[in-house]
């Protein structure tokens, strides 16, 4: 209904309109001789009646904001609320825009006239500020300021920068590291922009160190130089820097050894820096020993020979001109060692060793030759072959010295020959050459009921290589035969060990029957184990402590007939026999010469024996200690692996 009603109210306008008009063309006419055509009359009055919009933007520096203006050719109605029409109605204002952006709107005019209004805002500032970095560095305090320039005025929301007055500058506090990081600035308007914050210039490397080390010959010493690509601080408290602060240099140093230790540039960039002493000389001298024969006093001369030069610390010898050498002639035989030093302090023990035997033989004419034998650390033997008249040079093998009276040659192993020796005169005669020093050393121990209990697994952790074992004895005044009381545990324990063994009888045997039946019964006990026997079967042959044993009495030829008949019974077992004495009684209370065929073991308790036989084990000291063992206990060193 409401709607046929304007409807209607339109029509009613439109026919007051046209009238109007008609009338004004009728009046026109009258007035005018020209015609106005009916079309030209429609499009005057649709003119007047249709809606026209023109539109004005005023833009606010101030506040960034934008008010749009409608200028209307129609009163119109006051329809929009959030826009402010002028009294006359011809005038539509909007409130301050902030943003920019485009929208259609619609206004209606008093005469209901409607349309669609666009309103276009793109003056607002939206646009962030364009900055350009500047980056200052402080060679002074090694710091970089950085700069903003901004194209525009900036808020100044950066607590940790200064905005200059005109806000179009930002400036940092000191910057004291390397690093890349954004921050968010904005303008006047609120327009906000990231910035990368990229700082570089900081040094921040550690020094470069380039070692030099300088060595001083006279004092055994090192220097070592540290030179920097940039300046130093003077933190090392041992090490003296120059005056540019580019050159650190050490003490004296007068130790080998690799380190560590750290120097600091002035910015405190840290460096370690591996310090390597390596051509102080801490090696002692190598010695080499010579040994030679001096005939007019009958002395060793013993040479000392360096491979650099010695301290002269050794007032006993004479030092050669070139300090290379010591040299000492000794008269008589020793061992011992003595400590030598090269100029700078560098200390090696030498061991000095001289055995010596000489046997002196006259052949008659007035010729008499004398062999010595030189035992020496080098654990050669030297066989000197010294005559008081001239020899001949017709032994090849030998070396014959200038003056003609000593031939020379060296040992390396035991032997045994004789060698043909001619004076100058045409004497001819036969030297018998024998030696007998050398020795495959082994530790070995011999044990009996005196011994009691022993730990046989704590003895081999010692080192003992092998043990003589009693089986048994014959008693000097009864001739009963007994066995040991700890055979049994000895020879198992022993055994379970890893101990190589051997076995001993102490004889009574006053007759050769009886040496046989102590070789029988020393056999059938070994027979009730089932245990290698590596070593020998011995026969201890020695005077009892009293002094009146049964064997004490008899003679050295029935003593020595004893011994055979034992070892022989022993062999024809299969086992390999053994003759023990000391030193005194193989001498002088057997007949040593007829028993060669059998190894020797022999006592001797000194330092170095001078025993002119072979032996192949050699008991030198009743005292020894070894761990497992109660109290003391024989030692033996073995020189034949059986």
């Amino acid at each position: 209904m409401k709607k046929m009603k304007k409807i209607r109210k339109k029509l009613l306008m439109i026919i007051i309109f046209l009238l109007i008009v008609l009338m004004s063309i009728d009046a026109n006419a009258q007035d005018n001789t020209s015609e106005i055509s009916e079309n030209e009359i429609e499009e005057n009055v649709l003119e007047k009646n249709t809606l026209k919009i023109e539109m004005e933007y005023k833009y606010n520096e101030e506040n960034n904001t934008v008010t749009a203006i409608m200028h209307s050719n129609q009163i119109l109605k006051h329809t929009k609320k959030t826009w402010k029409l002028s009294e006359d109605g011809l005038t539509y204002t909007s409130k301050e825009m902030i943003s920019n952006g485009s929208y259609y709107t619609e206004i209606e005019d008093i005469n209901e006239n409607k349309k669609q209004v666009l309103i276009e805002i793109d003056l607002i500032d939206e646009t962030p500020p364009k900055i350009e970095m500047e980056y200052k560095y402080n060679q002074e305090d090694n710091t970089v300021t950085a700069i903003m320039h901004s194209n525009e005025i900036l808020k100044n929301t950066k607590k940790s920068w200064k905005l200059s007055e005109d806000g179009l500058t930002y400036t940092s506090r000191k910057m004291t590291t390397n690093g890349s990081y954004y921050t968010q600035i904005e303008d006047k308007y609120e327009n906000k922009i990231n910035v990368l914050i990229n700082i570089q210039l900081i040094d921040d490397k550690k020094p470069e160190i380039k070692l030099e080390y300088l060595y001083d010959a006279n004092k055994n010493t090192e220097i070592v130089v540290m030179h920097s690509n940039e300046r130093l601080k003077d933190t090392k408290k041992s090490w003296t820097l120059s005056e540019d602060g580019l050159t650190y240099t050490s003490k004296e140093m007068a130790t080998k050894g690799s380190y560590y230790t750290e120097v600091e540039d002035m910015w405190g960039n840290k460096t370690q820096v591996k310090i390597e002493i390596t051509k102080i000389d801490e090696e002692p001298p190598k010695i080499s020993l010579t040994y030679e024969y001096n005939k007019e006093d009958d002395s060793i001369v013993v040479t000392m020979n360096s491979n650099e030069e010695l301290g002269d610390t050794k007032p006993t010898w004479s030092l050669s001109q070139d300090k290379k050498s010591y040299t000492k002639a000794f008269k008589e035989n020793q061992e011992y060692s003595t400590p030598v030093e090269d100029r700078y302090g560098n200390q090696v023990w030498i061991k000095i060793k001289i055995y010596t035997k000489s046997f002196t033989y006259e052949y008659g004419k007035g010729l008499n030759i004398t062999v010595k034998y030189l035992y020496d650390s080098s654990e050669k033997v030297t066989a000197y072959i010294i005559s008081n008249k001239k020899m001949k040079n017709t032994k090849p093998t030998w070396k014959l010295s200038e003056d003609g009276y000593i031939y020379k040659k060296t040992f390396t192993s035991n032997n045994s020959y004789t060698t043909n020796i001619i004076d100058i005169e045409g004497n001819e005669v036969n030297v018998s050459i024998i030696v007998n020093f050398f020795k495959d050393t082994l530790k070995g121990i011999d044990v009996s009921e005196f011994q009691k209990i022993i730990d046989w697994q704590s003895v081999k952790r010692t080192g003992i290589d092998f043990a003589i074992i009693r089986a048994g004895y014959r008693g000097w005044g009864s001739g009963k035969l007994v066995t040991d009381m700890f055979f049994d545990n000895n020879i198992k324990e022993a055994t379970r060990a890893g101990i190589d063994i051997g076995i001993y009888f102490f004889t009574q045997a006053v007759t050769e029957e009886e040496a046989r039946e102590e070789a029988r019964y020393t056999i059938k006990l070994l027979s009730k184990y089932n245990v290698p026997v590596k070593y020998p079967i011995a026969i201890d042959t020695e005077r009892t402590p009293p002094g009146n044993g049964r064997g004490d009495k008899i003679s050295k030829q029935q003593r020595t007939k004893i011994v055979q008949a034992f070892c022989a019974e022993i062999e024809k077992s299969g086992y390999k026999s053994m003759i023990y004495g000391n030193k005194n009684w193989l001498l002088n209370d057997l007949e040593i010469q007829s028993l060669s065929k059998y190894d020797i073991w022999l006592a001797d308790y000194i330092t170095t024996t001078n025993y002119k036989y072979p032996y192949t084990i050699w008991q030198y000291t009743s005292s020894g200690n070894v761990s497992g063992i109660g109290g003391r206990v024989d030692m033996n060193i073995g020189y034949k692996r059986y």
